[in-house]
C-alpha cells in the first residue's frame, strides 16, 4: 500500500521571461516572451508527486489576494490535495520572476511573501502520511516545526536544501534523506563541486550527518550515498534540453513518489532520473501531460 506525502512549503505566482542570455549588471535586455506560472519549490513538488500517481497533500500559506485564489485552485486542479493550506488575511502571496535562456539555462528573483508565515502548529499530519518533504522557500523555524512533527510520527523527512542556505543545527538530526544540486551541496559541504569527482568527496561529508543524500549535477548525472556505505554515480539519461527550469522540483516529486510506493533509494533515484530526462526535453506547455507511463517507457519497463 504506497504511502501519502505530504508536501510543506512555499507557493509562488512565477513570471518566466524567455531572453537571449543573462542580463550583465545594469543592463536593460530585450526580451522574447513572457509566461505566467503557478510555481514555488513546494508546489512543484507537490504537483510532481501527485502527477507521478501518489496520494500528496500541500501544507502552505498564501495570502487572501487574488494569486493566492489562483494558487489553491490550481493546486486542486492538478490534484493536490489543498485542505491544509493556510491563508493570511491582508497578507501578499508569494511571487518570482525567473529568465530563461535558448540554451536552457535560469535564473530567478522570488519575493516570498506570506510563505515566510507558514505556521507548522496548524498542520495536523494527514492519516497514513509516510513521507514529507521540504525546501529552503519558507523560514528555518517552519522547516524545524515540520520535520520534528514527522520525526515523532515515523514519518521519512526529505529535505532539499534549495535556495543554498547553511542547515539549520536543529535540523540536521531530523532529516532522513537530503536532496542537492552542486551549488548547495558546496554550502552545505564547504567543498568545491565541479565534477563528478567532486562530488563523490561532498557526499561523504553530507553523509556524516545526513542518513542518504544525493547532489544532483546536471548532464553529469547524480551522485547518492547511503551513511556508512560508499558513494555511487549513476549517469543521467539523455536528454535534448528544451529548459530546465523546475526540473529538480520534477525530480524529487517523482523520487519521492517512487519511495512511497515501497521502491528501494538507488531504484527510486534511476526513475526519478528518466522523469527528469523526459521533463527537460519536453516543450514547456506540453510538460503538465508527463505521466508514469511515459517514465517507464523511458526505463525500458513498458
Amino acid at each position: 500500500m504506497a504511502k501519502t506525502i505530504l508536501v510543506a512549503g512555499s507557493l509562488h505566482y512565477d513570471v518566466v521571461v524567455d531572453a537571449p542570455r543573462m542580463p550583465h549588471l545594469d543592463e536593460t535586455l530585450p526580451g522574447k516572451s513572457v509566461r505566467y506560472v503557478i510555481g514555488g519549490k513546494g508546489r512543484n513538488q507537490a504537483v510532481a508527486a501527485a502527477r507521478n500517481g501518489a496520494t500528496t497533500f500541500m501544507a502552505g500559506r498564501i495570502g487572501d489576494d487574488t494569486i493566492g485564489k489562483t494558487i489553491k485552485t490550481d493546486l486542486i486542479a492538478q490534484g493536490v490535495d489543498a485542505s491544509l493550506m493556510q491563508f493570511g488575511e491582508g497578507q501578499a502571496s508569494g511571487m518570482s520572476v525567473a529568465i530563461v535562456t535558448p540554451a536552457g539555462d535560469y535564473g530567478a528573483v522570488v519575493v516570498s511573501g506570506s510563505n515566510l508565515d507558514f505556521d507548522p502548529a496548524m498542520v495536523e499530519l494527514p492519516d497514513d502520511t509516510g513521507f514529507l518533504l521540504l525546501q529552503n522557500e519558507v523560514t528555518d523555524e517552519a522547516n524545524i516545526g515540520m520535520a520534528r512533527k514527522a520525526h515523532e510520527a515515523g514519518v521519512t523527512v526529505i529535505f532539499n536544501a534549495a535556495p543554498a542556505r547553511q542547515m539549520a543545527p536543529e535540523l540536521v538530526g531530523l532529516v532522513d534523506i537530503l536532496i542537492v544540486n552542486r551549488g548547495e551541496g558546496e554550502v552545505l559541504s564547504g567543498q568545491r563541486i565541479e565534477d563528478v569527482k567532486d562530488g563523490m568527496n561532498a557526499i561523504g561529508f553530507l553523509c556524516g550527518q545526513i542518513p542518504k543524500a544525493i547532489i544532483t549535477l546536471g548532464g553529469e548525472g547524480v551522485v547518492h550515498m547511503r551513511a556508512g556505505g560508499r558513494a555511487e554515480h549513476q549517469a543521467p539519461f539523455r536528454a535534448d534540453v528544451v529548459s530546465a527550469h523546475g526540473a529538480g522540483d520534477f525530480f524529487i516529486g517523482a523520487l519521492a513518489n517512487r519511495l512511497a510506493s515501497g521502491s528501494e533509494f538507488e531504484a527510486a533515484i534511476h526513475y526519478a532520473q528518466a522523469a527528469a530526462a523526459i521533463y527537460v526535453s519536453t516543450e514547456i506547455d506540453k510538460r503538465s501531460g508527463i505521466r508514469p507511463v511515459h517514465i517507464r517507457a523511458r526505463l525500458g519497463e513498458d
